[in-house]
């Protein structure tokens, strides 16, 4: 090379193409979803275990094997006396934590586009108020850890109504009380409408599934959420009248829900609830295995 071309020679840089930086951000992409999509499975799989045991639990206190205890921090705290039944304290608890921080990158991130419109942020409010029974999850299991909160394996609910009592004692506790009451009722609604108009399909990736393995998995989902919808319709209704008449022992958890539905409503039907309770658990471990956590 002459010493005129040598002045204008220079080493050609780096540099990357449109196409480069796509594929990049694409591959990126794919490693955050290949992470992220365990927190909803973790998730879901630790949901699935607490309700799969609640409605095992109500059935066997029907049959007078057990009990009570068919209701969440009572199974928890019975899971936790046993050395094999820690595994699945510690894997329903690892499991709420994943869940709440999914719930939470899923509220910010939005991956499935709702959008920043006021329907969209509505939704994204929405999911993360979805937190809030997950958060109460796994801050009962701290309490059983640290040896904290009088929680009865019967199914008792004590401190509830000990939380509710306090309540109860200020000027404005009432309306406090009140007020949880209906937002727990809609929160039944919304139960209700999810299982009706199939809201859960959005995060289902199941197109692989058969023909009745579809059909199966619909069939778990929409008797689950009505039955999630009655024993959380209930508690709502009691927890109105506790601030109505001003007494918190009108107060009740799910597994005095259930002691409702065999004592004013029929067996047949608590039975019904039992094994909603059990479907909506399975559910639950389908949806885990099966979820889309960015709608592609």
């Amino acid at each position: 090379m002459s010493k005129y071309n040598l002045l204008f020679y220079c080493e050609p840089k780096n540099v990357t193409s449109g196409s480069d930086r796509i594929q990049k951000r694409m591959h990126h992409k794919r490693n955050i979803r290949s992470y992220v999509k365990y927190l909803p499975l973790y998730g879901c799989v630790s949901t699935g275990l607490i309700y799969l045991g609640i409605g095992v639990v109500a059935i066997l206190s029907f049959l007078r094997i057990k009990h009570g205890g068919a209701d969440e921090s009572s199974l928890l705290a019975y899971l936790n006396e046993y050395p094999i039944g820690k595994i699945g304290f510690w894997s329903i608890l690892l499991g709420t934590l994943c869940y709440v921080v999914w719930r939470i990158f899923e509220s910010i991130n939005d991956p499935y586009a709702y959008g920043r419109e006021l329907n969209g942020i509505a939704r994204r409010t929405g999911i993360a108020a979805t937190t809030i029974p997950d958060a109460l999850i796994a801050v009962t299991c701290i309490q059983i850890i640290m040896g904290k909160g009088n929680i009865q394996l019967d199914g008792r609910p004590v401190e509830l109504r000990a939380m509710v009592g306090s309540l109860l004692e200020k000027p404005w506790g009432n309306s406090v009380v009140i007020a949880i009451g209906v937002i727990i009722c809609l929160t039944a609604l919304v139960q209700f409408f999810y299982g009706v108009t199939q809201g859960y399909k959005e995060r289902l990736d199941i197109a692989h599934f058969t023909k009745q393995m579809k059909a199966i998995t619909h069939l778990l989902a929409g008797i689950g959420y009505l039955a999630r919808g009655v024993i959380v319709g209930i508690i709502g209704l009691f927890f109105m009248k506790s601030g109505i008449l001003h007494s918190p022992e009108y107060i009740v958890n799910t597994d005095k829900a259930f002691d409702y539905i065999g004592d004013n409503i029929g067996h047949f039907y608590f039975i019904l609830i039992a094994i909603g309770t059990i479907c909506y658990g399975v559910f639950m471990f389908i949806q885990g295995f099966s979820y889309d956590v960015d709608k592609d």
